[in-house]
C-alpha cells in the first residue's frame, strides 16, 4: 500500500496503481481528473473513491483568503463549487467528467456508482460495520475502469508470465515493469503469439526487448 499526498505521480513511474482514494474533495474538477488518472495507467482494472461534503468547499475557501483580487477569488471558489455539484449529482461519473471538458460519451452503464447502483458502502459492507463509511458529514463517489472478462486459463497464463517477469527482473536488479507492464502481459495472453514476429506485434514489445526477453516469453506462451 502507498499513502501519498496529491503530488504522487509527479516524476514517479508507477503504472499499476489499483486504487486512488480521496479522503477529502480536491479543489476543482481538473485536479480530481488528474489525480484519479494515476490509477490504472497499465490499462487494467482500477477503482477511484472520493469522500466529499460541502464542508470541503468551506475548507477550500480558507485557502483563498490570501487572494486580494475579488474576481480571482470568485473564479477559484466557483471551481470548487462546480466539482461539488458534479460529484453530488446523479449523472454517470465518466460522462459528467468528460462533459466538463466539453466532450461527450454515453453513460458507462457499469463502471461508476451512479450507473451500477452500487455504492462505496455496498462494496465495503463485507468488511466494515454498516454505515461506517458514509454516515455523518461525508458522502462518497466511485469510479471504476474495467478490462473485460478473463478466463481461468488465461488468468493462470497471465500469472505465469508475471512470475517469469519477476524472475528476469530480479536477475537484472530492476523493477518488474522495466521488463514488461501488466498491460503488455495481458495482451500477450490475449494474442498468444507463437513467433518472434507475432510477439513484436504486441504493443509495448520493441526490438530491444524482443531480443532480450522474446525467447523466454515465447517459451512460456507455448501450450504445455
Amino acid at each position: 500500500m502507498i499513502v501519498a499526498t496529491v503530488a504522487f505521480g509527479m516524476g514517479i513511474d508507477k503504472s499499476n496503481v489499483r486504487y486512488v482514494i480521496h479522503r477529502d474533495m480536491p479543489k476543482d474538477v481538473e485536479s480530481w481528473y488528474q489525480e484519479i488518472g494515476r490509477a490504472g495507467r497499465d490499462g487494467l482494472e482500477s477503482d477511484c473513491v472520493l469522500f466529499y461534503s460541502w464542508a470541503d468547499v468551506k475548507l477550500h475557501e480558507r485557502f483563498l483568503n490570501e487572494i486580494d483580487d475579488p474576481e480571482l477569488w470568485r473564479i477559484k471558489r466557483q471551481a470548487t463549487v462546480d466539482l461539488f455539484r458534479l460529484v453530488d449529482g446523479r449523472r454517470c461519473r465518466h460522462q459528467a467528467i468528460l462533459a466538463h471538458f466539453d466532450e461527450a460519451m454515453a453513460p458507462c452503464d457499469t463502471s461508476c456508482d451512479v450507473c451500477s447502483g452500487v455504492s462505496v458502502e455496498d462494496l465495503a459492507a463485507p468488511y466494515m460495520p454498516s454505515g461506517s463509511l458514509t454516515s455523518g458529514r461525508k458522502r462518497a463517489t466511485h469510479v471504476h475502469s474495467t478490462a473485460g472478462p478473463v478466463s481461468d486459463e488465461d488468468e493462470t497464463l497471465f500469472q505465469s508470465l508475471r512470475d517469469l517477469r519477476k524472475d528476469l527482473a530480479d536477475r537484472q536488479g530492476v523493477p518488474a515493469y522495466i521488463v514488461f507492464s501488466d498491460k503488455v502481459l495481458r495482451e500477450m495472453v490475449a494474442r498468444h503469439p507463437s513467433s518472434l514476429d507475432e510477439l513484436l506485434a504486441v504493443s509495448g514489445v520493441g526490438p530491444a526487448k524482443l531480443e532480450r526477453y522474446g525467447a523466454a516469453f515465447l517459451d512460456a506462451l507455448r501450450p504445455s
